[in-house]
């Protein structure tokens, strides 16, 4: 399942929902699904019940556990046959049960308690002077303040001459765990999203002449992700999918996660020995490439970025200059 925080493009942020994708280009309210689902059920309570087990926010979702999930599969099957049947149908309040994916605006699908970023996971950055990997992952977190969603632009500051970019798969924490043991790393995982790790390079190096970086990758609209959460049983191995970076249709990035050096249980494993909580993310890290590879390719304003893993989709952004502050 690929669920999403959505709304009608003209509709303001406050009317945001919980859906899924039907097909190839339908959404469908799953609140409203469930709602509709229970009452024809006969019970009284549909519209209650549903806000309850599938609330718009996708981490509440997932801090209500096994019961939600339940609720989930119920109304993912109800949506899914009514998409085919009854395409024009309304929910309990007469509000459209669908809409197409073009006409949607898709915000963050999550906005977890932290944002946890792997660097040097791949072993095309030991071939770069200063950049080789440790025997344990390199982290740094990203706050929320960086975060925005599918279709929304990167705010490239005027300092800024040296912007790039990196296509991560990132893992969506399900449960409040400590640490868990590698044999146990999936148990915990929800599903599974985008992550484009912006880096200020000039900053970054600025940075780390006094110790360690930390603006660089983490200025505003510096952590795009999305479109949306997989559900973990759509992608049964995920250290086996490829990432693609683009950037106004060439090609930067090109790889694979079977070559992560940290691989996601190991990764579970070593950060969870903080407290991870429902819907936490962790980037996986990048494969080589980008402007690491290639100075030319700094980002600038009119670029867009797609940003692909397989079994996901492609996460599409633009880079625009950031207005001057007054």
């Amino acid at each position: 399942m690929k669920l999403m925080r959505y709304s009608r493009r003209n509709e303001r942020s406050a009317h945001a929902r919980f859906g899924v994708l039907v097909g190839q280009d339908l959404v469908a309210d799953l609140r409203a699904g469930y709602a509709l689902y229970l009452m024809e059920a006969g019970n009284a309570k549909g519209r209650e019940l549903a806000a309850i087990y599938l609330p718009p926010y996708i981490a509440q979702f997932l801090h209500m556990g096994e019961p939600a999930w339940l609720a989930l599969g119920d109304a993912y099957s109800y949506v899914a046959e009514l998409a085919q049947t009854a395409p024009d149908a309304t929910g309990p309040a007469g509000e459209p049960l669908f809409m197409p994916l073009d006409e949607c605006r898709l915000y963050v699908p999550l906005r977890p308690s932290k944002v946890i970023g792997v660097g040097r996971n791949y072993p095309g950055y030991t071939r770069i002077p200063g950049k080789q990997g440790g025997s344990v992952p390199a982290g740094f977190v990203k706050p929320m303040s960086s975060l925005i969603g599918h279709g929304r632009d990167i705010l490239k500051p005027s300092s800024v001459n040296e912007l790039d970019c990196e296509t991560e798969l990132a893992v969506v924490i399900s449960k409040k765990c400590k640490q868990v043991r590698e044999e146990d790393a999936f148990s915990v995982v929800a599903g599974y999203t985008i992550v484009n790790d912006v880096t200020a390079r000039d900053l970054v190096k600025l940075e780390r002449e006094g110790g360690h970086p930390f603006l660089g990758k983490t200025l505003d609209t510096f952590c795009p992700m999305g479109p949306w959460m997989v559900s973990r049983e759509a992608i049964p191995d995920p250290m086996h999918l490829a990432i693609r970076t683009r950037v106004n249709g060439e090609l930067r990035q090109d790889g694979n996660t079977r070559d992560m050096i940290h691989s996601i249980p190991k990764l579970i494993a070593h950060f969870s020995q903080m407290t991870l909580t429902p819907g936490d993310i962790i980037a996986t890290g990048s494969p080589s490439g980008g402007a690491l590879a290639n100075p030319d390719w700094h980002l600038k304003a009119g670029d867009v970025i797609e940003a692909e893993v397989e079994g996901i989709g492609v996460l599409r952004n633009a880079v625009v200059d950031a207005p001057e502050q007054s």
